[in-house]
C-alpha cells in the first residue's frame, strides 16, 4: 500500500488536534484510543496496511467517527479507491460538517464534472452556514479563512459577485484590509463588468501605498478598459514612471499611447528608442518604434524596424504578428503612394 507518508502524518496531526482528550470513562472509549494511537504509530513507520486494519477497529467501535473515516478515506484515495474514499469523506462530513468539509468538497471538485462542482459548492455552503451559526452563538470567533476563500472561489465560478464581495468583507475582518483584499475586490468588479468600481478599488489601496507598481499598472489597464480620456490615461502612465522611470513595458506602451492619440511624437520616439536600445530584438518594441517613425514621416526607417519586428515575431503570438503585418502594409502603401506621386 504505497502512499505519501507526509500527507498521512499531516492529516493525523490535524485530526488529533480535534480529538477529545478527556479521561476515558468506558471500556469502548479506551479501546478506541488504543487503536487510534496504534494506527498513528503504524503510519509513522510506513505500515499502512496495519494502520488501515487498526482504523477499521476504531470504526467498528464507532462507525460514524469522522476522524477515523477521514483517515481511512485518505488511505483509500492514496491507493486509487476513489469511490470508497469519497464515501468515507461524505460520512465524515455528514457527521461533523463544521470540521470535516475540506476532504469531501475537494474530492467532489476533483471529479471535474458539473455535477461534482455543484455538489462541492453545496458542501462548502453548508459548512459555512454551520460555522456562521457557531459564530453567532459565540462558540467560535470567525468562520475558517480557508473555507471563506474556497466558498468565495465558488461564488466567482457561479458569477455570484455580491456574495463574493460579502465574503471578502468577512475575510477583511479576520486579517485586515490589505493589497490582496484590494486586488480581489478589483477582480470581482472586473468580472462583474464594473470598470468604475475596479478603479475605485485600486485607488483606495493606492491611498495607503501610492508607489505600489502592481496597482499603478492595473490602474492604467482599468482606465483603458473604461475608455477614459487620453489625458487621464497619460497621467496614469506618468504616475507609474515617476516610481519606475525605466520600466521598458510601460515606456513602450506610453510611447504608443502618445503617438496614437495626437501627442508629442518626439517624446514618444525618445521613450520608444530607450526600449529598442535595451531590447533590440523585442518585436513589440520594434513595432512600436517603427510605427512612431512612420507617424513622423520617416517611412524608410520605419520599414527597417517593422521588417525586423516581423522577423523577430515569426514564432510568436499570432495577434502580434497580425498587427505588425498591418503596420508594415500601411507603411509600405504610404511609401508606394509617395513614389507614385513623384513619378
Amino acid at each position: 500500500m504505497k502512499v505519501k507518508r507526509y500527507i498521512l502524518v499531516f492529516a493525523l496531526c490535524s485530526l488529533l488536534f480535534a480529538l477529545k482528550m478527556q479521561a476515558m470513562t468506558t471500556e469502548q472509549e479506551q479501546q478506541y484510543r488504543y487503536y487510534w494511537y496504534a494506527a498513528r504509530q503504524a503510519i509513522s513507520e510506513d505500515r499502512y496496511a496495519d494502520a488501515f486494519a487498526l482504523l477499521q477497529m476504531c470504526q467498528a467501535i464507532d462507525p460514524d467517527d469522522p476522524q477515523a473515516l477521514t483517515v481511512i478515506g485518505i488511505l483509500y484515495s492514496s491507493t486509487g479507491r476513489t469511490d470508497d474514499a469519497t464515501d468515507c469523506f461524505r460520512r465524515a462530513f455528514e457527521t461533523d460538517p463544521h470540521h470535516f468539509w475540506y476532504r469531501y468538497s475537494q474530492t467532489l471538485w476533483d471529479q471535474r464534472t458539473p455535477e461534482g462542482n455543484e455538489a462541492a459548492i453545496q458542501v462548502l455552503q453548508h459548512a459555512y452556514d454551520v460555522q456562521s451559526a457557531a459564530v453567532k452563538k459565540k462558540e467560535i470567533a470567525f468562520v475558517e479563512e480557508d473555507l471563506l476563500e474556497r466558498l468565495q472561489s465558488s461564488y466567482l465560478y457561479k458569477a455570484q459577485w455580491k456574495k463574493a464581495l460579502a465574503l471578502q468583507d468577512e475575510l477583511d475582518l479576520q486579517h485586515g484590509y490589505d493589497a490582496n483584499s484590494a486586488l480581489m475586490r478589483a477582480r470581482i468588479y472586473s468580472n462583474w463588468k464594473k470598470p468604475k468600481k475596479v478603479l475605485a478599488a485600486l485607488d483606495k489601496y493606492l491611498e495607503t501605498d501610492p508607489t505600489d507598481l502592481r496597482f499603478l499598472a492595473f490602474r492604467i489597464d482599468a482606465l483603458q478598459a473604461m475608455n477614459a480620456k487620453p489625458t487621464v490615461i497619460s497621467k496614469a502612465y506618468l504616475d507609474f514612471l515617476d516610481v519606475d522611470p525605466y520600466n521598458l513595458l510601460i515606456l513602450n506602451n506610453y510611447a504608443y499611447h502618445i503617438a496614437t492619440h495626437g501627442g508629442n511624437l518626439n517624446e514618444a520616439e525618445r521613450m520608444s528608442a530607450i526600449t529598442i536600445r535595451e531590447q533590440p530584438d523585442n518585436p513589440v518594441y520594434l513595432d512600436t518604434y517603427g510605427w512612431i517613425l512612420h507617424l513622423q514621416g520617416k517611412d524608410d526607417l520605419a520599414l527597417f524596424y517593422l521588417t525586423r519586428a516581423q522577423w523577430k515575431a515569426k514564432d510568436g503570438d499570432k495577434k502580434m504578428q497580425a498587427e505588425i503585418i498591418m503596420h508594415l502594409n500601411i507603411v509600405q502603401g504610404a511609401k508606394d503612394n509617395v513614389q507614385k506621386k513623384q513619378k
